[in-house]
């Protein structure tokens, strides 16, 4: 058989010598792409790590500032006696009279407070302390002339109290007694006028003006009574 150029004819040794070189090439290209995998897997790693750690580092500096907060349960009042509230009656105040040994079985009565000013024939517009006492037989009036400290103020006759509320109401009466031995104006029942006087008080409300006159002395006392509250502390009584 000739050998044609075209169509060489090769041997058992070239064509084993081939798949060597072949196998050899496969080989290298097998391990080059180890390598740079192997690589690879070490760039990835060492990009997790510097990923992870300032990860890891926030979420530790956030737990350390945020402790744990522990509930707290709310305290149960039910224990605690209930404080019934105070009842305001304005300027009056509910009041016992004295001497009674059981204070349950005390009459009570409501008082008030005021000032004003009184004149007569050698003073004007002096200064005036005025009690008004309210019980469910009995009013009573109370003058302190100058000073509050003062005894009640005694009067020889009867005096005339004209009253005037803020809607313009009028009320007139008189009085020929005195509220007990160290003086005073008492406003009695038996003649009507404390029923009328009661009446008025609980009908009225805010200021009422108030103006006495002692016929014997010529003497002028004024001064305001604050009914606010009044009908409620009355109440108590």
């Amino acid at each position: 058989m000739s050998n044609s150029p075209c169509s060489p004819c090769l041997d058992l040794s070239d064509i084993c010598q081939a798949v060597k070189q072949n196998n050899k090439s496969y080989i290298h290209c097998v391990q080059t792409l180890h390598r740079k995998l192997l690589s690879h897997q070490k760039q990835i790693k060492c990009m997790v790590k510097k990923i992870l750690f300032p990860v890891l580092l926030f979420i530790v500096s956030c737990t350390s500032h945020n402790p744990e907060v522990k509930s707290v349960k709310p305290k149960n009042h039910s224990k605690h006696k209930t404080v019934a509230p105070t009842r305001s009656h304005g300027p009056w105040i509910v009041k016992s009279y004295p001497g009674a040994q059981d204070k349950t079985t005390a009459r009570k009565y409501v008082m008030l407070e005021t000032e004003g000013v009184f004149s007569n024939s050698t003073v004007s517009n002096n200064y005036l302390n005025a009690d008004i006492i309210v019980d469910k037989v009995n009013a009573g009036i109370l003058l302190h002339k100058s000073k509050k400290t003062s005894p009640s103020e005694k009067f020889m006759g009867p005096v005339h109290i004209r009253m005037k509320n803020s809607g313009g109401n009028e009320l007139d009466l008189t009085s020929s007694r005195a509220w007990n031995k160290s003086g005073g104006i008492m406003i009695e029942r038996n003649n009507n006028d404390y029923s009328q006087f009661r009446i008025f008080m609980l009908q009225s409300d805010g200021m009422i003006k108030v103006e006495i006159r002692d016929d014997s002395s010529s003497s002028l006392y004024q001064f305001d009574i604050n009914a606010a509250g009044f009908a409620d502390a009355f109440g108590q009584i």
